[in-house]
């Protein structure tokens, strides 16, 4: 069989054969069995997957607790301020110096056994010091007080990224200091002292000493802080300060939030600055916040308002896109009340109802289910007002969140904190979740149809637009393929023709600028197109060109449904071609895997995974690089970007590429490693002090990969949504605004049932299935206008029912047109409500 002939028939054309293979077949009547009301699987109700979701049900956000807070503020010393250091506290400075790090003043020195010392007020009893530092995965020094060692900070492996250097951005830790290193004087003398191997050594912004009970010292020391959880639970915070405290509540909001912060201040003494400082994460509160902007380290995201005399109603004028903690404090002498403190919730702003979710999913599995609705949020924290963005580049001084990175009500952005822009890579993730969850598709819409208007000339779309500032940008040649996902997924979910016609001419165009970059050998070269998702590109790569292949297949099915059936052959015809060079280029025998490219022989987890996905790798191809996986980029975290550092991939875990890894994985019907990445990979976000929404990125030590900078919430992390409803229930579309569609269900080994509801313009489509026993039962509830084809295992299995008639005995069909595929017993042509019951 000819080469393209065989590629189109294996994989690219699936969704196509399936539809055509319904519609000639005869279909299985709904029987008696499925009208009853009664659930045959005696599962819950779907609506007991309501606890799971994270989304507030109004605008108005209030913490859910108050966090930290002390009493008594003793002091504050700040590298921010010489005269803080010296006129105030006495800095015995030695050889370190001030200067700026990860955003900020520090005080530092990195020779071995350097260190320097301040003298702090802190009353009689135990104290804590709360110290804020540059964090470094590298730094090793000790803290004294009084001359006795109470803190060892040791080196950090978490605290070590990739892309941005030593700017891990500012930390903190605290420390406690017990009554007899303290003493009665009411003043201790606080050191930093490098230890033999120091590395970046210590690099201190600031310092308190805090106690819960007691006086604050004498002016011009300390502050006090009264009943912390008052400001958002009908009472009243009141914070104080003389010139050297820095009294502060952190506020915990429970889970990921964002919008613009609200307060009553009643200010009684002075006119402090009122502070907000935000952090998706515990670690990462300072009161510089974390990084939010490009440049790295160039600026902190801390918000500052001015008070006045008397009671005043403040609203933040900046949106904070992205947290889940709230550093409040004076920055100045002075007394404020604070009351009504609360936060108005600006995420998915074109959705009135918020926490009313249109699609569902419930399982035995707890965290499965925690994970389904952890990402459903990221993509709503991601779903923003197209004026809101983030400017680019950033600028110092006072923050802002006001570029246009789009049109319309809304568009799906990369995260909530950063970049606030539209990547196309990125929305090929998005996307799907967003239909499958709220059910919206007006903000994928906006973006794929936005991106299509900076078309260029040549064909290209861009994967980027850089605010109104800089406009659309060509520098991600890999996202043009992208938006044909993008916009083929948009008329699967939706089947809207009108926007399917509209740019339908944009995706030829753009598909042809992809083909202009096919060298002779079949490859696709983007060199000079730029980077892909996370690096500078390879010029051939395999990923790259796998993707080609994808997407190739993805507008051949376009092109069929717009009825031009020799130009999806053109499309089949060109994925075959470049399929056939990546297996002859880039294929290492030895190593049972893909390399990157030509000229980098290392092996990738993205070339590899998307080379199974597109079915480049078949066969034995693709058994080989699951075990590759397995052996060569399993990590505790999750599966690595590259089996050797120093190539063009840099090495570290990426969840973007990790879901089209579980596609890799259940495409092989291996839903054992599927399962093992999705909990070495997402299950750790989930943890209690994670904002409940999905990470950017991972690195190899199960750390924010790029610091305080990375993004916390970023939709292109949500595949575990879509996997769970697309692959572990089963349930994808086959045909425009799912008028066909699939339930091919891959149970994993421990989960014992899984439910669920997808929304479509036909009405919604439920599903469930259970094992027990030696029976598999599934069932499927296709609205009108729909046709289903639905599968239950057939490994084991003797015989199938559907409403009760055999279909399938003993490895026979029994009525036409049930088939065997992919380790299912598939049922084409079902319409209305079925139960299938697989039976050993």
């Amino acid at each position: 069989m000819p080469t393209a002939e065989k590629f189109a028939r294996a994989r690219v054309s699936a969704v196509t054969s399936l539809a055509l293979a319904a519609a000639a077949l005869v279909a299985v009547p709904a029987g008696a069995a499925s009208a009853s009301a009664r659930d045959p699987l005696g599962l819950p109700a779907l609506s007991r997957a309501g606890h799971y979701v994270l989304a507030p049900s109004g605008r108005t956000v209030r913490p859910a607790k108050a966090s930290e807070a002390y009493g008594v503020n003793g002091d504050y010393v700040s590298a921010d301020s010489a005269a803080s250091e010296t006129a105030g506290h006495d800095l015995q400075a030695g050889t370190s110096t001030a200067g700026k790090a990860d955003g900020v003043m520090v005080r530092q020195t990195a020779e071995a056994g350097a260190g320097f010392a301040y003298t702090m007020r802190a009353g009689p009893g135990p104290v804590t010091l709360r110290v804020e530092e540059a964090g470094s995965a590298t730094a090793h020094y000790d803290v004294l007080v009084n001359g006795t060692v109470v803190h060892e900070r040791k080196p950090d492996p978490k605290q070590a990224g990739v892309w941005s250097g030593d700017k891990d951005g500012l930390v903190h830790y605290a420390v406690d200091v017990p009554a007899r290193l303290v003493g009665p004087s009411g003043t201790i003398k606080v050191e930093f002292r490098n230890a033999d191997d120091p590395g970046q050594g210590a690099r201190i912004h600031a310092v308190w000493t805090l106690a819960q009970n007691g006086r604050a010292s004498t002016a011009p020391y300390g502050g006090t802080v009264r009943n912390p959880v008052g400001a958002f639970h009908g009472g009243t915070t009141t914070l104080a300060s003389n010139e050297y405290g820095r009294p502060y509540v952190i506020y915990d909001f429970g889970k990921e939030v964002g919008g613009q912060v609200q307060v009553t201040a009643d200010v009684r003494k002075g006119t402090p600055k009122l502070g907000l400082a935000f952090s998706e994460s515990d670690q990462y509160l300072t009161t510089a916040s974390d990084y939010s902007q490009d440049p790295v380290g160039l600026a902190t995201e801390t918000h500052y308002l001015d008070t006045k005399a008397g009671r005043t109603a403040m609203t933040d004028p900046v949106i904070r896109g992205g947290f889940r903690y709230l550093m409040v404090f004076l920055d100045g002498p002075g007394e404020v009340r604070l009351s009504d403190l609360r936060l108005k919730f600006t995420a998915d702003p074109a959705n009135p109802d918020l926490d009313g979710y249109k699609g569902a999913f419930l399982s035995s599995d707890d965290t499965l289910n925690r994970l389904w609705y952890a990402g459903a949020y990221t993509v709503q924290m991601s779903t923003i007002d197209p004026r809101t963005g983030r400017p680019y580049p950033g600028q110092e001084g006072p923050v802002r969140n006001d570029a246009i990175v789009g049109e319309g009500d809304s568009v799906i952005s990369d995260g909530a904190k950063r970049d606030r822009m539209i990547w196309g890579g990125d929305n090929a993730v998005s996307d799907a979740v967003s239909y499958l969850t709220t059910g919206q598709s007006d903000p994928s819409a906006n973006a794929v149809a936005f991106m299509a208007k900076g078309q260029s000339p040549q064909g290209q779309i861009p994967g980027l637009y850089l605010t109104d500032k800089l406009g659309y940008n060509m520098g991600w040649g890999e996202y043009a393929a992208w938006w044909v996902n993008n916009y083929w997924t948009h008329y699967l979910y939706t089947g809207d023709k009108a926007f399917f016609g509209k740019w339908y001419d944009a995706m030829k165009k753009n598909v042809a600028w992809m083909q202009s970059k096919v060298g002779s050998d079949g490859l696709l070269d983007m060199k000079g197109a730029g980077g892909t998702w996370g690096y500078g590109n390879e010029g051939k790569g395999t990923y790259v060109s796998s993707l080609y292949v994808h997407v190739l297949g993805q507008a051949a099915q376009a092109a069929e449904a717009q009825g031009d059936a020799a130009l999806a052959k053109t499309y089949r015809d060109a994925a075959a071609r470049t399929a056939k060079a990546v297996n002859d280029v880039l294929w290492d025998a030895d190593a049972g895997a893909y390399k990157v490219g030509p000229s980098d022989g290392n092996h990738p987890q993205d070339g590899n995974a998307m080379a199974v996905v597109a079915g480049v790798a078949t066969g034995d191809r693709a058994k080989s690089v699951l075990k590759f996986f397995g052996d060569r980029l399993s990590n505790a975290h999750g599966d690595l970007t590259v089996d050797k550092a120093g190539g063009t991939v840099p090495q570290y875990i990426s969840p973007f590429v990790s879901g089209q890894s579980l596609l890799a994985h259940v495409s092989q019907d291996d839903m054992a490693g599927a399962m093992s990445l999705l909990q070495r990979t997402w299950y750790p976000m989930l943890g209690k002090d994670a904002p409940g929404t999905l990470w950017e990125n991972v690195s190899s030590a199960g750390a924010p990969q790029l610091g305080s900078y990375t993004s916390l919430s970023h939709g292109w992390a949500a595949a575990p949504t879509s996997f769970l409803t697309n692959q572990v229930l089963g349930v994808t579309p086959t045909a425009g605004g799912f008028s066909a569609f699939t339930v091919l269900p891959h149970p994993a080994n421990g989960l014992t049932w899984a439910e669920g509801k997808v929304p479509t313009p036909h009405g919604d489509i439920t599903a469930a299935w259970k094992q027990r026993g030696k029976t598999f039962t599934l069932r499927v509830a296709a609205p009108g206008g729909t046709t289903a084809t639905a599968g239950v295992p057939a490994s084991g299995a003797s015989e199938v029912r559907v409403n009760g008639s055999v279909v399938w005995r003993n490895g026979t069909a029994v009525k036409p047109g049930i088939v065997v595929r992919d380790g299912l017993v598939q049922v084409p042509g079902l319409t209305g409500s079925s139960v299938l019951t697989a039976s050993r």
